[in-house]
């Protein structure tokens, strides 16, 4: 039995499903995806993602689940990493991937950045080296640090910091560089930007993330003896004789995955577990913000498929029209802002007027362009924080009960929370049900043998 319908819950059916199992998905909501979903607008009647969920070309397991329920064609990955950078003050730049071996494949655009002195230029290719042979399984003490101070260390200025590492960590491990642990930043890096050319390439969906996932991770997972049911859920877990049973479905399962957030997954267990020193520091996990606001224009203000902000409120911006490939006079844009804090306290009417006027003085035609629909998504729990000392309190997927097995983008992947992690923690969790299941063969073997 697999709890909960996210993509970690996915992923886990469908290897169990794929290995012969006889697997129960249940999902709470009345549709699968997790946080990857989208919903109708009722005012626009337009199709909207809870938020703007991308993906990196060295995503490899998710990439993988996509191609396995057939919807691949239903995505678009960039051949070459390539991202306008808006600098309020100094100007637009482009981030991108050039012919030269990795490191140097993005040095030239390096040089070219308009948010960075000559110098800053020189000593951010110097710390990308530093990264690209850094051996973070040697350096435990990175998850105590944060990157901000590493970056100090390594002679980058406060500019410099803000106005280009900051860029790429806060929206990949949702927190701002002075907040995050320094190994997962630094893995960020390392994976994405200098192990080879193509792994920081940007890839989305060119759908609603519902339409993208849900109908066909149902389908798999049923065209192989496995089981959907959505609206249903767990109530509880306790312990019988040694083994986790879930409290809400009627049969019991011999093996039990929670693939739920962090949180949720602490209300179900029962205190004697809460106090076990493995499942007692999940609880210790803090949590990170993410906040979306969706404005729909009467006409095009501008042409570009997304775009970085530096020295503005503006993060991110996602043009959905041009994304999704959708045709009319009209523009939907969605900005997308990470690490939060500051945003997801202010009401909607603040936050609309606020991103309104900067469209308006970042895009000149916006100006007389009018606003006809806005919406705020607040994810307040959106991911676990990564904050120094992260690493000891993510649980791995096997837990002290035998048959008790975790999933989500929060359990120990290696990873910062993306759908990644997410998809990754499903296929390991497994992978240790599928080694249970073996040992608890032999076993039986052994018993009867004997």
């Amino acid at each position: 039995m697999v709890a909960g319908g996210g993509l970690a819950g996915i992923a886990a059916a469908c290897e169990l499903a794929d290995a012969g199992l006889g697997v129960t998905l249940l999902e709470q909501r009345p549709f699968l995806g997790g946080r990857a979903y989208s919903h109708v607008d009722k005012r626009s009647g337009v199709e909207v993602d809870n938020g703007q969920h991308v993906f990196l070309g060295c995503c490899a397991h998710y990439i993988r689940l996509l191609k396995r329920l057939g919807v691949w064609h239903k995505v678009n990955l960039q051949k070459r990493l390539r991202v306008r950078v808006i600098d309020k003050v100094w100007g637009e730049s482009v981030l991108e991937s050039g012919a030269l071996p990795p490191p140097l494949h993005l040095l030239p655009s390096l040089l070219r950045f308009r948010s960075l002195s000559p110098s800053e230029k020189v000593r951010a290719a110097y710390a990308m080296t530093r990264i690209r042979s850094l051996n973070r399984a040697a350096r435990r003490d990175l998850d105590d640090i944060t990157f901000a101070d590493w970056l100090r260390a390594h002679g980058q200025s406060e500019n410099a910091i803000r106005g280009f590492w900051n860029l790429i960590v806060l929206p990949t491990l949702n927190g701002d560089v002075t907040t995050v642990c320094a190994d997962l930043a630094l893995m960020v890096f390392q994976e994405g930007f200098l192990r080879d050319r193509t792994g920081a390439n940007v890839g989305w969906a060119r759908l609603g993330l519902s339409g993208l996932l849900a109908e066909a991770a149902r389908e798999y997972i049923e065209s192989r003896g496995g089981e959907v049911r959505l609206g249903q859920g767990v109530s509880g877990v306790r312990v019988e004789d040694g083994h986790a049973v879930v409290s809400g479905p009627a049969e019991r399962a011999d093996y039990l995955v929670l693939a739920l957030d962090s949180r949720s997954l602490t209300a179900l267990l029962p205190k004697s577990l809460r106090d076990e020193p493995f499942f007692g520091r999940i609880g210790q996990l803090d949590t990170s913000p993410i906040v979306n606001v969706h404005m729909w224009y009467d006409r095009r203000v501008t042409d570009m498929e997304f775009a970085a902000f530096l020295n503005t409120p503006m993060q991110w911006v996602f043009n959905k029209s041009k994304l999704w490939g959708q045709e009319g006079d009209g523009q939907y844009l969605d900005i997308s802002l990470s690490g939060a804090r500051e945003f997801v306290e202010m009401r909607t009417r603040e936050l609309v007027e606020l991103f309104s006027r900067e469209v308006q003085s970042l895009f000149p035609q916006a100006r007389t362009a009018q606003l006809k629909r806005a919406l705020v998504v607040k994810q307040r729990q959106a991911t676990f924080a990564a904050r120094p000392g992260v690493s000891r309190l993510r649980p791995g997927q096997r837990t002290p009960i035998a048959n008790l097995f975790l999933a989500g983008d929060w359990t120990d992947t290696g990873w910062p929370a993306t759908m990644e992690s997410a998809v990754r923690s499903g296929v390991l969790a497994a992978r240790e049900v599928l080694r249970e299941v073996g040992q608890a063969d032999v076993r039986k073997e052994v018993a009867s043998a004997s």
